[in-house]
C-alpha cells in the first residue's frame, strides 16, 4: 500500500515557543478524509498487533523505550521549547514514561492475560474467564502539561 500526501484544509498550525514567541515548527492541518485514511491504515495493522504474544509486544515496547532513552536530550529540549516546562521537569516526565513502558512490558501478561474467575453460586457448574483484547485503533489527546507521559501511558 502506498500513501499519498494528505490534503490540507486550513492554514498550517504554528508551534510557538511560549517564552520567546519564536515559531518552532509549521505543521499541516489535514482534512477529515485524510484523518480517516490514517485511521483506516491503522485498522489494517491492528489485527497484526493483536496477533502478537505478550512477549512479542514487550519486545516492541522495550525497543520503543530504548529509542526514547537514546533521544532523551532531544525530547526534553522539545518539551521545554514547546511548552516552557523546565528541563528538570521534562526529564522527570520522560523518566516516568520510561518506567511505565518497562512496567507494561514486564507485567502485561499478568495484568491483561486470561484468567479464571469464580462464576458465582448460581453458575457453580460453569467456568468463567476474563480475557482482555486489544481495542484496535484509539485516539489519544494528550494534555499540554504532560505531552509525552499521557499519550505514552495510553499507548503502552
Amino acid at each position: 500500500m502506498t500513501q499519498t500526501a494528505a490534503p490540507v484544509v486550513s492554514d498550517p498550525l504554528r508551534s510557538v515557543n511560549p517564552a520567546t514567541g519564536e515559531v518552532i515548527a509549521v505543521l499541516p492541518v489535514h482534512s477529515a478524509e485524510a484523518v480517516q485514511a490514517a485511521v483506516d491504515h491503522a485498522r489494517e495493522a491492528a489485527p497484526w498487533w493483536a496477533g502478537r504474544s505478550f512477549g512479542e509486544r514487550a519486545a516492541y515496547l522495550l525497543r520503543w523505550r530504548t529509542y526514547l532513552h537514546d533521544h532523551a536530550d532531544e525530547l526534553v529540549e522539545l518539551i521545554h521549547t514547546e511548552n516552557g516546562k523546565p528541563h528538570e521537569d521534562a526529564y522527570l516526565e520522560l523518566a516516568l514514561v520510561l518506567g511505565h513502558i518497562a512496567w507494561a512490558a514486564k507485567h502485561a501478561s499478568k495484568v491483561l492475560g486470561r484468567r479464571r474467575v469464580g462464576p458465582g453460586l448460581l453458575m457453580s457448574n460453569h467456568q468463567a474467564v476474563v480475557e482482555h483484547r486489544p481495542l484496535g485503533v484509539v485516539g489519544v489527546i494528550g494534555p499540554w502539561n504532560y505531552p509525552i507521559y499521557t499519550p505514552a501511558g495510553s499507548a503502552g
